[in-house]
C-alpha cells in the first residue's frame, strides 16, 4: 500500500495546531509520517509540539513563508503520496481514506481532491466558500476560472510534484492557487464533493513575517496576486490545452470554443487587456456563424467572477468591448452573451443600492449593445468531463 506522509507547515499557531495534529492521529487509513516544519515560530509552538506525543518529525527554521517550509518539507518526505494540511486547520476522519482510496483507484490521476466544510469558534458549520457545478466540464477547467480545491483536501503524488517543481516562494498569497493550477495542467486530478477538514475561519494576520497583512486585506491581495500568477501562465498553457477542454466536427468552432474560454479565464482574473484579446481573436474565427450553446455559457461565466468586473467598467475596456459588438456577427454574438452575464451583477448593485455601480454597469451593457445579425446556426462544440491523456503538459510544465 502507498505510504502517506502528511506536512504540517507552521507558523505562530499554537493555539490551533494541537488541534491540527489531532485530526491526523484520528484518520481511519493511518498516516504513515508526519512532518511538522516550524517556520520560526515564536510562540507557544515548540511546547505544544513536545506535548503531541512520539510520532512526528519535526524540522525548525528561520522564518521564510510557507512555500520554502513546504519546498524544504517536501524534500524531507518518505511518502508516496503527500497531503499537506495547514495549521489551523482540522481533517475529517476519514479524509486520508478517501483522499488516498482515489488515488489507488486511478493510477492515471495526479491529484485527488474533495470538499470542506467552513467554521468559527462556537459557530456554525457551514458548506464551502466557493464550489463549481462539476456535472460539467473536466476539474482543471473549473480550477482555472476560480479555485475550489484546497492543500487539507488534496492528495498528490509524490512524483507529479517532483515533475511540476517546487512551490514558488516570490507570491505572497495565493501559493496554493499556484500549485494546484500546475498540478491540474500535468495530470488529471479526480474529485469528490464529499467533505474532507474543517477549515477554521479566524481574524489572524496572514503571510509570512515579511509581509504580514490582516485578514480583512486578504480579497485586495488575493485579486492582485491571482492576476500575477495568471499572466506567468498566460505563455505557458498553450491555446492547445484549452482546446483539449472541447470536442466538435468543425476545428475552428472547437478553436474558437478554447479563445473564449480563455478570455472567460482571463476575464474572471480582471485582466481584461488579455480577456479582449481572446474575445476579439474569437470573433474572426466563422465571423458570420452565431456562438454555440457551450460558447454563450462560457462568455456569461466571463461576468462570473469572485474579483468583480470594476477593471471591464474602465473607459478603454469599454470601447473594447463596443468595438467586439460591431466586429462581426460572432463578435455581436459574443457581446451579447457576456450582457447576459451582467444582468445579475446589475439586480445585485440595485439591490443594495449601490446606484454609482449600477449606472457604471448599465454603461458597460449599452457598450456591449450593437445589432449585427444573428449570424449562421452554428455547427456543434461539446465541452468534454474528461480531456484526452495526450493533452496534459509531461514535459514542459508551467513554473
Amino acid at each position: 500500500m502507498p505510504l502517506i506522509t502528511a506536512i504540517i507547515p507552521t507558523y505562530n499557531r499554537a493555539g490551533f495546531l494541537r488541534q491540527t495534529i489531532e485530526g491526523l492521529n484520528r484518520q481511519t487509513r493511518p498516516v504513515d509520517e508526519t512532518i511538522v516544519w516550524n517556520d520560526g515560530s515564536t510562540d507557544e509552538t515548540l511546547s505544544v509540539l513536545r506535548q503531541s506525543g512520539k510520532g512526528l518529525r519535526v524540522f525548525t527554521s528561520e522564518n521564510g513563508g510557507k512555500s520554502r517550509a513546504l519546498n524544504a518539507a517536501i524534500a524531507e518526505a518518505r511518502g508516496d503520496y503527500i497531503w499537506i494540511c495547514d495549521d489551523d486547520d482540522i481533517a475529517l476522519p476519514e479524509a486520508a481514506a478517501t483522499l488516498a482510496g482515489m488515488l489507488d483507484r486511478n493510477p492515471d490521476a495526479g491529484a485527488a481532491g474533495g470538499s470542506y466544510r467552513r467554521f468559527r469558534e462556537g459557530g456554525i458549520e457551514q458548506g464551502p466558500g466557493y464550489w463549481p457545478d462539476l456535472s460539467s466540464g473536466a476539474p482543471v477547467r473549473h480550477l482555472l476560472e476560480d479555485i475550489f480545491l484546497f492543500q487539507n483536501a488534496m492528495m498528490v503524488r509524490r512524483e507529479v510534484y517532483d515533475r511540476v517543481g517546487p512551490f514558488r516562494e516570490d507570491l505572497r498569497r495565493s501559493i496554493d492557487y499556484d500549485m494546484v493550477v500546475r498540478l491540474g495542467v500535468a495530470a488529471p486530478i479526480v474529485v469528490t464533493e464529499a467533505p474532507l477538514f474543517l477549515q477554521r475561519k479566524h481574524d489572524g494576520d496572514r503571510g509570512p513575517a515579511a509581509a504580514r497583512h490582516a485578514a480583512d486585506q486578504s480579497d485586495a491581495v488575493w485579486k492582485a496576486v491571482d492576476r500575477e500568477i495568471f499572466a506567468s501562465f498566460r505563455n505557458r498553457i498553450p491555446l492547445s490545452f484549452y482546446e483539449a477542454m472541447f470536442d466538435g466536427d468543425d476545428p475552428s468552432l472547437v478553436r474558437r470554443a478554447a479563445l473564449l474560454q480563455r478570455g472567460c479565464v482571463y476575464a474572471r482574473r480582471t485582466d481584461w487587456p488579455a480577456a479582449l484579446a481572446d474575445f476579439m481573436a474569437a470573433a474572426e474565427i466563422l465571423p458570420d456563424t452565431a456562438p454555440s450553446g457551450v460558447e454563450r455559457a462560457i462568455c456569461r461565466r466571463a461576468m462570473a467572477g469572485k474579483h468583480g468586473i470594476a477593471e471591464a467598467m474602465s473607459l478603454e475596456t469599454c470601447r473594447g468591448l463596443a468595438g467586439l459588438a460591431g466586429r462581426s456577427a460572432a463578435g455581436a454574438g459574443i457581446a451579447a452573451c457576456l450582457r447576459t452575464g451582467l444582468r445579475w451583477r446589475l439586480r445585485e448593485a440595485l439591490m443594495a443600492h449601490r446606484w454609482l455601480q449600477a449606472l457604471a454597469i448599465c454603461r458597460l451593457m449599452t457598450a456591449l449593445t450593437r445589432p449585427s445579425g444573428e449570424g449562421k446556426a452554428p455547427s456543434a462544440v461539446v465541452e468534454r468531463d474528461e480531456l484526452p491523456a495526450a493533452a496534459f503538459l509531461k514535459g514542459s510544465p508551467p513554473i
